[in-house]
């Protein structure tokens, strides 16, 4: 069996008959099992709320690296990435530091172990699944379907823009689920999404960031589903004007796209507050009022008026 073919057994569920089937006979099959990291699968595996067919498929991945002789310097560490490769092959949601937790390693010396093994046996690891951890989230957590769906939409957005590259899923997810749940009455705060991701409250505020920059106007689109295309648009024409005027020079870029969407809000008739965004963006009600009188002295200077081309509401 080939190591591509175990790695589509492994994502397909179908190991047990596909895999085993090929296997030597109990008695050779014996010389043949890494029994430290076997045993250290099952230590680390029990007390996992997980599929008990995860255990076996991180037990294959250890008896490939034996057939394909890859020195194993500490079966635990080796056990705790090969269950961890496991979950992400089998889209199972659970955490590196759950597994971390198990063992005297460190998730970023679990991480690295993963990185290495999946190398050596030329397996592609994939990242666990935003839209999976938010799914599984908002069951835990008890969170309504609105907040679910404006999420899955979030998270797929700030993917499209690339908001996801070289970032944890687990931070990202938290920050999606932050953005969506600061503005509505869901009693979640930024603590309590970070305990329950095993992250720090400044890598959450630092990951919604770079997601508010990366998303824009579509961010705008998802936290005021009623606005119209125009209004939409808009928000991304006056970031555009900003990033080229004096006035905006050495301003912080959040509260620039705070004070647009304010300025796009009260021309559309669009419901909102500074006091909102502010919880939304983590800026200051002073930073975006401040910076939507910006937007109002520059747009009478270019004497437009987007009260009466942004169209009605949807």
């Amino acid at each position: 069996m080939t190591l591509n073919s175990v790695r589509t057994a492994i994502e397909s569920g179908d190991v047990v008959t596909g895999y085993y089937a090929e296997l030597p006979a109990i008695g050779d099959q014996d010389k043949m099992t890494d029994k430290p990291v076997s045993a250290a699968i099952t230590a680390i595996a029990t007390g996992l709320d997980v599929d008990d067919s995860l255990g076996r498929y991180a037990t294959i991945l250890a008896e490939e690296l034996q057939r394909n002789n890859i020195r194993v310097i500490s079966p635990q560490r080796t056990a705790a990435a090969c269950l961890l490769i496991a979950c992400r092959l089998r889209e199972q949601p659970v955490r590196v530091t759950v597994i971390a937790d198990r063992t005297p390693f460190s998730k970023e010396q679990i991480i690295g172990e993963m990185q290495r093994l999946s190398q050596r046996l030329e397996i592609g690891v994939p990242l666990a699944d935003p839209e999976t951890l938010i799914q599984t989230c908002c069951e835990e957590l008890a969170l309504p379907d609105v907040v679910r769906k404006r999420a899955m939409c979030l998270a797929r957005t700030g993917d499209a823009t690339g908001a996801t590259s070289g970032v944890s899923p687990y931070t990202y997810t938290a920050a999606v689920l932050y953005v969506v749940c600061s503005p509505t009455d869901v009693e979640l705060s930024q603590a309590d999404l970070a305990s329950h991701f095993d992250i720090s409250t400044a890598t959450l505020r630092k990951r919604r960031d770079t997601l508010l920059e990366a998303t824009g106007s579509k961010l705008f689109e998802i936290h005021f589903p009623n606005a119209s295309p125009k209004a939409v648009s808009f928000v991304d024409e006056l970031l555009a004007e900003a990033r080229t005027t004096d006035w905006a020079r050495n301003k912080r870029y959040l509260g620039i796209l705070a004070g647009a969407w304010l300025y796009v809000a009260n021309a559309a008739e669009i419901a909102t507050s500074a006091a909102e965004l502010a919880i939304v963006t983590g800026v200051g009600e002073s930073t975006i009022r401040a910076r939507y009188e910006d937007f109002v002295e520059h747009m009478e200077r270019t004497d437009e008026d987007p009260v009466v081309t942004l169209g009605e509401q949807r």
